[in-house]
């Protein structure tokens, strides 16, 4: 729901650069058709531009998360249910409070919209008259006024000169000016904290006004006396929103003026034109400003993110590096919707770690109170093509010859949708050890409690082989800033610790060459804005004596 929220918020922003520019260079303006469609579309664009962004100006995920050329590297996969995991998180939150009166504000304009609704469908039980094309002319005796609603007219049929009244508002209903209305009533529905919303629902109505007077006022009736018959009979009610009424008297003196303004010239409309920068600069300020998660479509990106840290790996280094953090798939928590017909489904190759990686350890947590572990790791584990039958009992293997990662899509289309539903996991090898049953970690102390910090728990014993001064620890943490959570890593005793911390994406949030365990999952110190919460991974490089590699402790955090 936050999501959704961040989302309007920079929706509003881009329509209003589109409504500023509106005011500032077309309002004037006599071209009231090309007006309208700007208004209609410019709207429209600024809550579709969010989902965009230009591939280009993005830098490649595997820019910055090789820091420096290693020899090769075992990967240790270890984690662990953390303490604090066990713990509630309190509803009564900021982002609750929020969420609870934007939610309650726009249901009660929602239901003030379906009143306006419910009057203008009573009136259809009023005597009627149908004309042509479909219209069907209403009589509201001793009214006063006129109004049309789609293909209903409704008309006082005391009021003076009920034929211009009736050309003024077949106008309406010819050019549907009723649609635009119901779609900026539900545009300042959604977004009623912002004003530009009312100003660009005032606008089009002014515009519709501006459409149906030209229109009145082009063969038959003069403009003079149709201004002094505006005059005569205008009135302050405007009882319903959702229609046009030409009787109203607060944008009488816009109607006349601009009734009387002078043609603009067609050069003027070069000033459309204009809008194309600014749509290009709503695009970079899109994809460079932002972080979030709800871009779906990149623009201009020629390579593919797995193709591009493919190409960087084979040019950084001769030697063998890990897999890159930003594209290590993690355990499909969250189960995807799956299209109808699996087999109609073009998938990509799984991901395949070669010799880089020769152990694999799955994620387990640990129950407090029986202090067994748990399952968790939900993808479907083969060894050299047998299943494991129990998850929750398999705790890794070391000495494997390949691994594979296997999509949710692509594991339904080879082991079917019941075993496959979460991905799966394929490993090969000719001599596998299966590593033992791992101990819990030990119980948070009353100390740690009152901190209210997140504690990573320390590495597993290393493998005694000939690579076992540079074993990667992967680590999986939840930081609740609520509770006031920062990211606690190992005590460096060589010499001072380095973490990076990326987005789901690959981009850089954090980063500090001497990390003093002070990081609270709010800050991206590269565009100063707050942090949306989400899933972020880590990297902590720990320095080693003299001759020994450094350690290496990766992971993913779940920020609340």
């Amino acid at each position: 729901m936050m999501s959704w929220l961040y989302y309007l918020l920079e929706a509003n922003l881009y329509l209003l650069l589109f409504y500023g520019f509106y005011r500032l260079f077309l309002h004037q303006e006599t071209f009231y058709g090309l007006n309208r469609y700007y208004l209609i579309f410019s709207s429209i664009l600024a809550f579709v531009l969010p989902f965009f962004q230009l591939g280009f100006l993005k830098a490649p995920l595997i820019a910055e998360i090789i820091i420096e050329p290693t020899e090769e590297i075992n990967q240790v996969k270890f984690t662990g249910n953390l303490p604090l995991e066990n713990y509630q998180t309190s509803i009564f939150t900021a982002d609750h409070f929020i969420i609870a009166i934007y939610s309650l504000v726009t249901i009660a304009f929602l239901f003030k919209m379906l009143f306006g609704l419910s009057k203008i469908i009573r009136m259809l039980k009023l005597p009627s008259t149908p004309l042509e094309n479909g219209v069907k002319l209403i009589d509201l005796k001793d009214s006063k006024i006129a109004f049309s609603f789609f293909n209903l007219l409704f008309i006082d049929p005391a009021l003076p000169e009920k034929n211009t009244i009736l050309k003024h508002e077949l106008v309406h209903i010819k050019q549907k000016h009723s649609l635009d209305v119901l779609l900026f009533e539900i545009i300042q529905i959604i977004n009623w904290f912002n004003p530009i919303s009312y100003l660009v629902k005032k606008d089009i109505k002014l515009i519709h006004e501006y459409l149906a007077d030209e229109e009145t006022t082009k063969y038959d009736v003069e403009k003079y006396h149709y201004a002094m018959f505006l005059i005569q009979n205008s009135t302050g009610i405007q009882n319903l929103t959702l229609t046009n009424q030409i009787f109203s008297s607060s944008i009488l003196k816009k109607r006349i003026s601009m009734l009387n303004q002078k043609k603009s010239a067609r050069w003027a409309r070069l000033k459309l034109l204009m809008v194309l920068p600014i749509t290009a600069g709503i695009l970079c300020l899109s994809t460079m400003a932002f972080t979030k998660d709800y871009g779906f479509v990149e623009l201009g990106s020629p390579l593919s993110k797995q193709s591009t840290i493919r190409d960087t790996i084979k040019k950084a280094d001769k030697k063998r590096f890990p897999a890159p953090l930003a594209i290590e798939p993690r355990p499909a928590f969250k189960q995807k919707k799956l299209p109808k017909k699996v087999d109609q489904v073009k998938f990509p190759p799984p991901i395949v770690t070669s010799d880089s990686q020769t152990s694999f350890y799955p994620t387990h947590e640990y129950s407090g109170k029986t202090n067994m572990a748990t399952r968790v790791e939900k993808r479907y584990i083969i060894i050299n093509g047998q299943p494991i039958d129990d998850n929750s009992t398999f705790y890794g293997v070391r000495n494997t010859k390949s691994v594979k990662y296997l999509s949710q899509l692509a594991a339904i289309k080879k082991y079917g949708k019941e075993k496959g539903k979460n991905g799966a996991v394929e490993i090969t090898g000719d001599n596998i050890q299966y590593a033992p049953k791992i101990s819990p970690p030990p119980p948070i102390s009353a100390d740690d409690k009152k901190l209210n910090k997140v504690i990573l728990l320390p590495p597993p014993p290393p493998i005694k082989n000939k690579d076992a001064n540079n074993i990667v620890y992967n680590l999986d943490v939840d930081l609740d800033r609520s509770k006031g959570d920062k990211l606690i890593t190992p005590e460096s005793e060589k010499g001072k610790k380095s973490i990076s911390i990326y987005s789901d994406r690959g981009e850089k949030v954090y980063i500090s060459p001497d990390y003093k365990d002070d990081w609270n999952g709010k800050l991206n110190a590269f565009s100063k804005k707050t942090l949306i919460p989400g899933n972020y991974s880590y990297e902590v490089v720990i320095p080693q004596s003299k001759g020994e590699k450094n350690k290496v402790i990766r992971g993913y955090i779940s920020i609340k």
